[in-house]
């Protein structure tokens, strides 16, 4: 006869689902003695090496309400039993278990700040299979405490440490467009609101463009386009937009059709429909308030009131319960197009009139009365198409005045605000009518789109930050802005490029200034890294903009020019061997860098090639690059100078 194993042991062998599904079930029905089998199961589990026994195992233990309240706690102090060591000798094992600990978390079976000082806790030389699961994990966390600053804060900067993580870089870009996207449906002004969308659709498609098949991606940028296109009532926008999140999300469950989805994932999918469900009414919407007269006053003011009405209970995504964020763009859209005609508003008020006199209305009573109850508290009379100095009164305080301008250029062009910054496009719109609005904002949002995009989710946001940044100087705009942000973005891709490209690969050889650096050997010079950046130009986009060593410049010579038309930029070169810090580099180098601004306008880069020893590493790309400001005595403005540092004298990755 064979003896009996123990649970213990069982739990470490490949019958281990077997036994957990036996034991929810008796904890079920309560059969007698099975919290002590439990218990001594829950034990054996760390010692569990196959990764389907374990997924397996955990996914029956946590389906138990019984089991979750009587052991959870113990399950999730098994599943971070050791965990370091585990992550290091099998990732995935690691991974498995991490994820069962975050999932009694997030149902609320423990304290939540243990595991998540796991999630966030990890190393730079940490397995690519164990980083690669983190941004899931990251996002579920983020969905469950969202309204939590104290958790979603470390949260957050995990995922941004994970965009240097080439395994789980596209991911946790995804999950930080989700949470710009959180924070549009969360925020109460309209200003944030529009700003946090804008930020987020240019995440999602990038991730769209990185990677194939992220339908999710696809679907959430062209959601976050169809709210912008209905705020600034650009109805083109809107259809295009809500034919590409119909297609996206038709493919999105053709593809996932047959698959296994983890039951604990499903709330985020369940939420995707929410977004098909609002397009349509925002198109619906939109399509009755474009007509001149409501010729079917009925179902022309149903289809606006449904949206102006479910935009408060749609839920789009998982935790959060309120979406105000939708309503504070969408309520005053509607507000101000029933306001600019006359026959809408006389509709509106006969509505109110006879829906409340009508024992069982064809449309819900309070809502019209609502509506119409807003547009008379902020004045009937208002003119929403004029230009806001055209339209504002006398006595109307100036910080409101500039507070309902910047609401509007955020509403109907919100593209524009992107490119130009919130305080030039407000200054730019207020002499506009809203058509004439609504034309400029779509050039700008068409040539965003075809803009060249690098689909890297770390360039990307670099450049969008930087370009943010720039856009502090009032000369920042018009070509300046193309021009310079378009030599900013081939600076950065050839920063990239060098920090990853080995010597065989690059066939730079001898002459790769970033070699590690031996005793008695020749030290790269600054003429190494000018003739490589030149080159790298030269064969580019800017290929016959670029010269080096121009002369007469400030009284100087040029280490790299590059010139359009009239417009004249000058990259410094330098080489730093002893103090790298970035209070060095701006106390010694931007001063020369920024002084061949002085004749033209006031932009300009550094390249530093930082030879100092870095015998445990090299910094990542983007904590290598920032704009830095300098102003000379007895100036009156400052002058710009985006700063990057080439790291070089430093060993290659097996060498560390």
């Amino acid at each position: 006869m064979t003896p009996r194993r123990p649970p213990g042991a069982v739990a470490a062998g490949p019958q281990a689902p077997v036994l957990a599904r036996a034991l929810t079930a008796a904890a079920g029905r309560g059969a007698p003695g099975w919290r002590g089998t439990l218990a001594e199961f829950i034990d054996g589990l760390p010692a569990q090496r196959s990764l389907l026994a374990l997924a397996s195992t955990i996914d029956e233990l946590l389906a138990g309400p019984d089991v979750v309240r009587a052991h959870g706690v113990r399950l999730h102090d098994a599943l971070l039993h050791d965990l370091g060591p585990v992550i290091e000798r099998d990732p995935l094992i690691a991974a498995s278990r991490l994820e069962g600990a975050v999932r009694l978390a997030i149902a609320d079976a423990v304290p939540p700040f243990t595991v998540l000082g796991r999630l966030t806790g990890f190393a730079p030389t940490t397995p690519e299979e164990f980083t690669e699961t983190l941004p899931r994990l990251l996002g579920a966390a983020m969905d469950r405490w969202v309204g939590e600053p104290a958790i979603t804060t470390p949260l957050r900067e995990a995922l941004d440490r994970l965009r240097h993580d080439e395994a789980a870089s596209i991911d946790a870009a995804f999950e930080l467009a989700c949470d710009d996207l959180r924070r549009a449906l969360t925020a109460t002004e309209m200003p944030a609101v529009l700003e946090s969308l804008t930020a987020a659709r240019s995440r999602f498609a990038t991730v769209d463009a990185a990677e194939q098949a992220r339908h999710d991606a696809r679907a959430y940028a062209a959601a976050c386009d169809a709210i912008l296109a209905f705020a600034a009532q650009d109805q083109d926008r809107l259809a295009d937009a809500a034919d590409r999140l119909t297609t996206a999300l038709d493919q999105r469950s053709a593809w996932l059709r047959g698959t296994h989805q983890p039951r604990w994932l499903r709330p985020r999918h369940a939420a995707e429909p929410a977004w098909r469900r609002l397009v349509l009414l925002l198109r619906a919407a939109a399509a009755r308030l474009a007509e001149t007269i409501w010729m079917d006053v009925w179902e022309a003011l149903g289809a606006v009131l449904d949206a102006y009405t479910q935009v408060r209970s749609l839920q789009p995504l998982p935790g959060a319960h309120t979406a105000p964020g939708l309503a504070v763009v969408i309520e005053p859209t509607i507000e101000n197009a029933i306001v600019r005609s006359q026959s809408r508003l006389a509709a509106l008020r006969r509505t109110v009139v006879e829906t409340a006199a009508t024992e069982n209305p064809p449309l819900p009573p309070r809502t019209a009365q609502l509506l119409l109850d807003r547009i008379e508290s902020t004045g009937a009379d208002r003119r929403p198409d004029l230009p806001q100095a055209a339209r504002t009164p006398p006595d109307v305080d100036e910080d409101e005045d500039g507070h309902a301008a910047t609401s509007r250029a955020h509403r109907l062009a919100p593209a524009l605000v992107r490119v130009l910054g919130e305080r030039h496009a407000t200054g730019l719109t207020s002499g506009l009518c809203d058509d004439d609005l609504r034309l400029l904002d779509g050039v700008v949002h068409s040539s965003e789109i075809a803009r060249s995009r690098t689909a890297h989710p770390v360039l990307d946001p670099l450049l969008e930050g930087l370009l943010g940044q720039l856009a502090d100087s009032p000369e920042f705009t018009g070509r300046v802005r193309a021009t310079f942000g378009m030599l900013l973005e081939q600076t950065l891709r050839f920063l990239f490029s060098r920090a990853d490209l080995t010597s065989t690969t690059w066939g730079g050889g001898e002459t790769d200034y970033r070699r590690p650096l031996r005793k008695g050997e020749r030290r790269p010079r600054e003429s190494d890294l000018q003739r490589d950046y030149h080159q790298w130009l030269a064969t580019g986009q800017l290929g016959g903009l670029v010269a080096v060593e121009a002369t007469d410049l400030a009284m100087g010579r040029a280490d790299v020019t590059t010139t359009f038309g009239s417009l004249r930029y000058v990259t410094e070169i330098k080489r730093e061997l002893r103090d790298s810090s970035r209070g060095r580099i701006e106390a010694e180098h931007v001063p020369q860098a920024a002084e061949y601004g002085g004749t033209s306008v006031p932009f300009g880069q550094l390249l530093v090639l930082d030879l100092t020893p870095h015998p445990h590493g090299a910094p990542r790309v983007d904590e290598c690059v920032w704009l830095a400001k300098h102003r000379p005595p007895h100036a009156g403005t400052d002058r710009y100078v985006i700063v990057g540092v080439i790291t070089g004298n430093r060993p290659r990755p097996h060498e560390l």
